[in-house]
């Protein structure tokens, strides 16, 4: 499944919907490419302390981080991949509860002038 995510300025990303705790564990690892127009977003049924790990992931990515309201509290930008011992993987995310996380690829997020505060809509 999947879903349009319109940004501030009226542009669209296509995005996976990661809809189970199968596929919000598999992300987009072992992806060797990710176009621009499209991404992986992970909705959760409520706000909670949410924190994203890069292991066995093959490309950089850009993880924003999502209120309720849809709004930006953080962004993770050009997120390197792990390739090393999971253990030793840094994991990423803000220090408050967010619903939705959506990946895309690195440097998107500049691209497309995304801001914190910026709301998303699906």
């Amino acid at each position: 499944a999947a879903t349009p995510v319109r940004l501030p300025d009226g542009r669209s990303i296509l995005a996976e919907l990661a809809l189970t705790s199968a596929e919000q564990q598999r992300g987009l690892m072992q992806r060797s490419e990710l176009p621009p127009d499209r991404g992986m977003l992970f909705p959760y049924d409520r706000p909670q302390m949410l924190s994203f790990w890069m292991f066995g992931t093959l490309i950089p990515l850009d993880i924003i981080w999502l209120d309720s309201a849809r709004r930006i509290i953080f962004i993770s930008a050009n997120t390197p991949p792990c390739r090393s011992d999971p253990s030793a993987c840094p994991v990423y995310g803000p220090r408050e509860a967010s619903q939705f996380v959506l990946e895309l690829a690195a440097g998107q997020v500049a691209r497309l002038g995304l801001r914190l505060g910026d709301r998303l809509d699906w």
